[in-house]
Formats: C-alpha cells, sequence, structure tokens
C-alpha cells in the first residue's frame, strides 16, 4: 500500500511546493487539500504527473462560508461545484464533501440542519456524476464537526443521498474520539472505503499516542482493502489544525511523517 500525505499538514499550496516536498519524503501521492482557487489545476495536474505522483482526492480545506450566519443550501452547492470542476480538470479525482457540513450552522435545530446536509450531498454528488468525478465523505470528530461523527451515522447519510457513487474515508485520529471500536468501524466498512487516514491519538504521526497502527494495518490488508493511505499529522503543539510555519516546525514534522511512512512500511514487511 503506498502512501500518501494530506497537503494541509504540510502548510503549503503551490503546485511545485506540494510536489517537491511530497516526492522529498519519499510519499507516493496526496491528498490536495486546500483553497482550489489558489492552483491552477492544470499545472498541479502537470507537476503531479512529472512527478510521478497521484492525486488521490481534493479535500476542500477552506470550504466553510465565510459568515456561518449568512449561510445558505444554495452557495454551498454553488461552491463545491466549482471545487467538482477544479477536480474534473485534475483527471477526475474524486472531491470530499464533509465540509458540506460547516454550512448548517444557521439552520433552527439538529435535524433541520441535517436535512440541509443531505440535500445539498445529493446536489454536490449528483452534479460530480455529471463530471465523471467521484465523491468521498470524511467521518470527522464531533469538536470538529457538527454533523456525521461515525462510520454508521455516514452510511444513513449514503443511503438517504442515494446512489452509489460516494465513498468513505476513515481517520485513525478522528475513530479515537467517536468511534466506540474503531478497529470494528474499520471493518464494518472496508466495502465503502476509498481512504485510510494516518494520524495516531495526539494527531502526531505513528508512536506519537497510544494507536495501534500494526492492528489497523492487519484489518486492511485481511479485509482486501485496496484503496488509498494518507498520513495528516500535526505537530503537538499546532493541534488541532495548524500547519507548520517555519523551518525547525517544518523538519520537525517531515521527521514525522518519514516515521509514519517507514513503521507502515514494516508493518507490510512482518
Amino acid at each position: 500500500m503506498g502512501i500518501s500525505v494530506v497537503t494541509w499538514t504540510l502548510g503549503m499550496t503551490a503546485a511545485q511546493e506540494v510536489t517537491s516536498r511530497a516526492i522529498g519524503l519519499g510519499l507516493e501521492g496526496i491528498q490536495y487539500a486546500g483553497d482550489h482557487r489558489d492552483v491552477d489545476p492544470s499545472e498541479l495536474k502537470s507537476r503531479a504527473e512529472q512527478s510521478g505522483l497521484r492525486i488521490i482526492a481534493v479535500d476542500p480545506v477552506n470550504a466553510a462560508p465565510a459568515d456561518p450566519q449568512a449561510a445558505t443550501e444554495a452557495d454551498a452547492i454553488a461552491y463545491y461545484r466549482n471545487v467538482v470542476d477544479f477536480a474534473a480538470a485534475l483527471g477526475s479525482v474524486p472531491v470530499t464533501l464533509h465540509g458540506l457540513s460547516l454550512w448548517t450552522g444557521n439552520c433552527a435545530d439538529k435535524g433541520a440542519a441535517r436535512e440541509r446536509l443531505v440535500r445539498c450531498c445529493r446536489a454536490v454528488d449528483g452534479y460530480a456524476r455529471t463530471r465523471g468525478v467521484r465523491t468521498l465523505y470524511e467521518v470527522c470528530n464531533h469538536y470538529e464537526v457538527p454533523l456525521i461523527h461515525t462510520a454508521c451515522e455516514f452510511r444513513e447519510l449514503r443511503r438517504e443521498v442515494g446512489g452509489s457513487n460516494m465513498g468513505l474515508i476513515l481517520d485513525s485520529f478522528h475513530m479515537n474520539i467517536d468511534e466506540p471500536d474503531p478497529s470494528q468501524a474499520l471493518r464494518d466498512n472496508l466495502d465503502l472505503l476509498a481512504i485510510y487516514h494516518i494520524s495516531d491519538s495526539g494527531r502526531g504521526g505513528i508512536g506519537s499516542g497510544h494507536i495501534d497502527f500494526r492492528a489497523q494495518h492487519r484489518i486492511l490488508v485481511s479485509g482486501g482493502f485496496e484503496g488509498d493511505i494518507a498520513v495528516e499529522p500535526v505537530l503537538a503543539q499546532l493541534t488541532p489544525g495548524t500547519p507548520p510555519s517555519n523551518g525547525a516546525e517544518h523538519a520537525a514534522l517531515d521527521k514525522e511523517i518519514r516515521r509514519s511512512l517507514e513503521c507502515w512500511q514494516a508493518y507490510s514487511a512482518g
């Protein structure tokens, strides 16, 4: 299983910087997690191809509305349609939709918020299908997003959205917070799992916390998982979501990524 990186953790969005850093770290792909308006998709696609990197997903990290109290369903859908167009220009790369839940904060109650989320996901997923783009939904913890905190909740959302275009992203860090049994969540959802994220219990690399990654690796292998793996570590002093901003922090993050890569490869070697 080759390993990619979720790029927001690197603190850079420019195509050349992102691809050069990924190659330098010995990674095989990128989950482009940035603002689609910050980079030319043709340049990003070209740089990735020249570097031999796969783009495993587009993950719009700036997906929240500028004013949460003024958020509308129409604006959310319009924003994500543009993200889908960006992903299509990259070569039909999958798009993550979990950021749509951030457009529900001004709904009257949780029920209304969930209804808006379903409608938005259905509309964006429908548009994505017309562009030949798959959609993905990452199950994130309740501290970061208002809705869909477990794989079971994702399955219900997917059922309501309809169709078979939407896949699943499970993240070891998020599962550690909200899944009653992360290992069982992996076993039960291998049929829909598209990407698995590596991030330890404190959001650092493998070995910085208490998650049993060898056990999770074993579940993926024994279950015949053929999707993608991506590292998403954050330095302890920068959790939960701040990327490095100076040379020392970049060096420390590189160390977390390299150690995670070495550990994961060692699991594969037995």
